[in-house]
């Protein structure tokens, strides 16, 4: 959905993106998560209603937890902070289609929730989570992460990596369009008889779309969003 912004705000979300460093946005997002989150007792009970909203949401619509989740705009009926999943959501999907990506076990989507909700969530939840608070969530989860900010650095990440976290701009010159992460991973692929990379993004506009195939950085950046997107941070997720 387009958003539209007047005035000073307009002003601003057009500058944010264009001119200020991926590490200073990374680091407010940071502070937003450290100042803004909500205590113990208030995850504890999102827990629970998570739980049994999860279960009924399973019984009623099973297609949307074949393997990864795809389809985020379902998921209405899961609270984070005081947002729910379907509007601010995609960073726990995110970590939860990695982990799944990955074989790991234990990987309870309330349980993530919980969280990130004791520690990660931005602005009580309306933000979604910071990108610092889902590295160190698959960390915890004994995963091997690189990261990197900088855009000269996040090709020779992409190319290097099997499974990957990218946190973009919606629209690279304006912010008002929010800020979304995604899961990628990648399969060897054939094109043209010869046996190639291929990459998928999943979870890009929670409505079950897998998008994809992409042969290389240049080639997915180009085709999202038609090429409006704008990378904030990408991580390389590995088994240790």
């Amino acid at each position: 959905m387009s958003i539209e912004h007047k005035g000073f705000v307009k002003w601003l979300y057009a500058f944010i993106p264009v001119h200020i460093g991926n590490a200073v946005i990374l680091f407010a997002m940071q502070c937003f998560s450290f100042f803004q989150r909500h205590g113990f007792m208030y995850a504890a009970s999102h827990f629970e209603l998570n739980r049994r909203g999860l279960s009924l949401l399973k019984e009623e619509e099973p297609a949307l937890f074949l393997r990864f989740i795809e389809c985020q705009n379902r998921f209405s009926c899961l609270y984070l902070g005081m947002s729910t999943m379907d509007k601010a959501g995609c960073e726990v999907i995110a970590v939860y289609n990695a982990l799944t990506a990955l074989d790991v076990a234990d990987r309870s989507l309330p349980k993530l929730i919980e969280g990130f909700e004791k520690d990660g969530i931005m602005h009580s939840g309306r933000y979604g989570v910071s990108v610092p608070a889902m590295k160190d969530a698959l960390i915890k989860a004994g995963l091997k992460v690189d990261m990197t900010s900088k855009k000269d650095k996040m090709k020779a990440l992409f190319e290097k990596s099997k499974v990957m976290i990218l946190t973009m701009y919606n629209d690279k010159k304006d912010l008002g369009q929010q800020v979304h992460s995604v899961m990628i991973e990648s399969a060897e692929g054939r094109t043209d008889a010869e046996a190639k990379k291929e990459y998928f993004v999943h979870n890009m506009y929670g409505d079950g779309r897998v998008m994809g195939p992409y042969y290389d950085w240049d080639d997915m950046l180009a085709r999202l969003r038609d090429g409006k997107t704008g990378p904030i941070s990408l991580m390389g997720i590995n088994k240790m």
